[in-house]
């Protein structure tokens, strides 16, 4: 019963999570945000973590978004690049590595991330933690 209770909280968490984005991808959606990240200046980080948001959502190019991340980190070693690392593992299949990037988020981001933010990733790290137990 407590597995079945786990997988429905897993499920209902990993559509609710996601519940907010925007319309699926067209070609052109896909077209302005690699050209947003691409005019975007060099040490934007910000700007690649939001277009790796939209990607990991719209369940696109989710290897685009995995480098984009990446080059997110290693201009800013950023909390938001974990959690989205962790949605990039979750929505490859791997909660394991989900729950590892959630836990890194949530140790990067202890005091550097707002309430609502932080609250999420707690909310997550919660969430899967107990899920692997």
């Amino acid at each position: 019963m407590k597995t079945i209770i786990t997988i429905a909280v897993i499920t209902l968490f990993s559509f609710s999570s996601f519940a907010n984005v925007e319309d699926a991808p067209t070609s052109d959606k896909m077209s302005k945000l690699i050209k947003m990240v691409n005019s975007a200046e060099k040490g934007d980080w910000y700007i690649l973590n939001k277009a790796a948001s939209f990607n990991i959502n719209w369940n696109a190019d989710l290897e685009l978004a995995k480098q984009w991340l990446d080059a997110s980190i290693q201009i800013n070693d950023n909390a938001e690049a974990y959690e989205l690392i962790g949605d990039y593992h979750l929505r490859k299949g791997d909660m394991e590595k989900a729950y590892e990037y959630y836990y890194k988020s949530l140790m990067k981001g202890m005091f550097t991330l707002n309430k609502k933010d932080l609250d999420r990733v707690q909310r997550k790290n919660l969430v899967f933690g107990r899920a692997l137990k």
